[in-house]
């Protein structure tokens, strides 16, 4: 049976669960449900399905003096700010700080939001993907926002139009130095990472300055070819729409080296950049090297020969025959023996690891308000950052560790330091706690419905299945028998197993009994946050 052979085996609710914690972010009961009444061919379609772009992210703070209120008179609370001005002009430069740096909060709990509501959709998976594949690091939130709606609106499309649309995006500009690439000092930075990181690698070095891939010499040419890119001025109401200067353009036809079969771009002007990409497109190691970062990204960070043949090599053929559209190579992964076959093997990111907790287990924050709302999703944020994940700001040009750096690649989301964190912060999800990150302190309620989540399971009067049923959930198989014994001790400390089914009954039978629903409630946060500490949730 072939490696890319569509899978055929069961499809059951670890199957399910292991396609939608690869391609979303964690999923509850009935999303588990409702993947396994589609079939493996139904969840596949409907993860790809085009939906609608989300509304933009709001205002959530409240103007005033107070030194915890921001003044932001170009946007009302509850309405975007995107359309706001991109700097805003405040009476002092502090005021204005103050305003740019809540619209950046505005942006990050609402790209947390958007990924705890996407359901079963790859898109927001794909969005980050393409975030940590075309690093762009900003402080502007326009910029920022700008830019992650790019990705976003291209994440199943086209790889090569993706590129064409990163190269002039406003945010890559600024942080590449696009916007300092002219003819009198041609800029190497984007022209270095476009083959290095982007779309190519740079290969086994073969000689003095070439590469397997390409040479320095194409690093200078191609650095001309991008020349007379600018972003205007913050101050501009255009600021977002990239200009080409054609006098900062290097003139002429430009000629790659042997490594691009001395192809020559001929002067083109603004399009020059589009001839570029489309001839660095028409190296097959371009597909391949996408297709390493997709297998690296959604199935394992180990590539062996075997896989490079089996698997690598028919789906770098399958993207180029498609012109680079990335989702039927996608499809055609997720939906293979290989895949199917790839499990336990990645240790979860900080973003999959708190999301895995607050989807799986019908996290609701406060959504009595927009602020209510926005603030938790932040405490999201701010979780990850502090587990190296953090969202917007890369720790460099490479992306996370995690996804490049060998031999570690996953293992790099754990050490010593980070795991007591990851293992506590799910824990303080459940429980609730005080969750301290840089001396701020967060007071998390115990925001986890653990008694919705006891309901959905048929017998949990029996702690056994109950056991069970969460482990299904929350982990891709059932725990071993010795484990259920262990964890009933968190559930009912030495107490035998009916001590469980009466209390449970009696509860069902009566759930306006005060007494009963605390006792119920606290016994279940307690098991269920042993569970979400175990090694077994921290991989997928």
């Amino acid at each position: 049976m072939a490696y890319l052979d569509l899978y055929s085996g069961p499809w059951t609710i670890a199957e399910a669960n292991h396609l939608l914690r690869r391609t979303s972010f964690g999923c509850s009961q009935d999303t588990l449900n409702e993947a396994l009444n589609l079939g493996l061919s139904g969840t596949i379609s409907k993860l790809f399905e085009v939906n609608p772009m989300p509304e933009p992210p709001l205002k959530y703070e409240f103007d005033g003096d107070e030194r915890d209120e921001v003044n932001d008179p170009d946007a009302n609370y509850g309405e975007t700010w995107v359309n706001a001005p991109a700097y805003p002009t405040l009476p002092t430069q502090q005021e204005t700080n103050k305003a740019v740096r809540a619209r950046n909060r505005s942006l990050y709990a609402w790209s947390f939001i958007q990924m705890q509501e996407s359901g079963i959709s790859i898109r927001e998976k794909l969005t980050l993907f393409w975030h940590n594949h075309f690093v762009s690091v900003n402080t502007n939130p326009h910029r920022e926002f700008y830019y992650i709606n790019t990705l976003r609106e291209n994440a199943l499309g086209n790889f090569k139009e993706l590129t064409k649309l990163i190269t002039i995006d406003p945010n890559m500009l600024v942080y590449l130095s696009g916007n300092q690439n002219t003819n009198a000092a041609p800029n190497e930075n984007y022209a270095r990472e476009l083959l290095e990181l982007f779309t190519l690698g740079k290969g086994e070095a073969v000689g003095n300055g070439d590469y397997t891939n390409y040479t320095e010499d194409d690093i200078v040419a191609i650095a001309k070819i991008l020349t007379g890119w600018r972003v205007k001025s913050l101050l501009d109401p255009d600021t977002l729409t990239p200009i080409f200067s054609n006098f900062n353009h290097t003139k002429g036809s430009k000629t790659l080296s042997h490594r691009f079969n001395n192809a020559v771009i001929e002067e083109n002007g603004e399009d020059e950049y589009k001839d570029l990409i489309d001839i660095i497109f028409q190296q097959e190691e371009c597909s391949k090297f996408i297709v390493r970062q997709f297998y690296k990204w959604f199935v394992n960070s180990e590539i062996s020969d075997d896989i490079e043949l089996n698997v690598i090599a028919p789906l770098a053929n399958n993207l180029k025959a498609n012109n680079y559209e990335i989702a039927p190579v996608l499809k055609t992964l997720l939906s293979s023996n290989h895949f199917f076959e790839s499990t336990f093997c990645m240790i979860k990111s900080p973003i999959d690891l708190m999301l895995s907790v607050t989807k799986s287990l019908l996290f609701s924050g406060p959504t009595a308000t927009i602020k209510e709302q926005y603030d938790y999703a932040l405490v999201l944020y701010s979780a990850c950052y502090d587990l190296n994940q953090d969202l917007f700001h890369h720790p460099d040009v490479a992306g996370w560790k995690a996804y490049y750096q060998s031999p570690l690649f996953y293992k790099s989301w754990v050490n010593s330091f980070l795991l007591p964190k990851r293992l506590d912060y799910c824990r303080i999800i459940v429980t609730g706690g005080d969750l301290v990150i840089d001396d701020i302190t967060y007071t998390i309620p115990p925001l986890i419905p653990v008694l919705t989540i006891a309901s959905k399971i048929e017998n949990a009067t029996d702690p056994n299945v109950l056991i069970k049923s969460l482990s299904k959930l929350l982990f891709n198989y059932e725990v071993s028998d010795e484990q259920v014994v262990s964890l009933k001790e968190f559930l009912i400390p030495g107490l035998p197993d009916f001590e469980w089914t009466v209390e449970y009954s009696e509860y069902l039978a009566d759930n306006t009994n005060t007494t009963l629903v605390i006792s119920v409630d606290k016994k279940l946060r307690s098991l269920i946050s042993i569970m979400v500490q175990m090694s077994e949730f921290q991989i997928m």
